[in-house]
């Protein structure tokens, strides 16, 4: 059986990895809400679905 600070170790490293997961996820949310709203805007084009045809 570990020792009390074994067991914080581990807590604490699943403690950071929930909060960097949760940063990474709220970044993202955030990032498709902007583009969704510059194309609401009119301020960039949507997105080229097919890139063949520009060129």
């Amino acid at each position: 059986m570990g020792s009390p600070a074994d067991y914080t170790i581990i807590v604490m490293l699943v403690v950071i990895g929930v909060l960097i997961w949760t940063v990474l996820d709220r970044l993202t949310t955030l990032q498709r809400d902007v583009n969704a709203l510059k194309r609401q805007a009119g301020v960039i084009d949507p997105p080229d679905n097919n890139l063949e045809e520009n060129n």
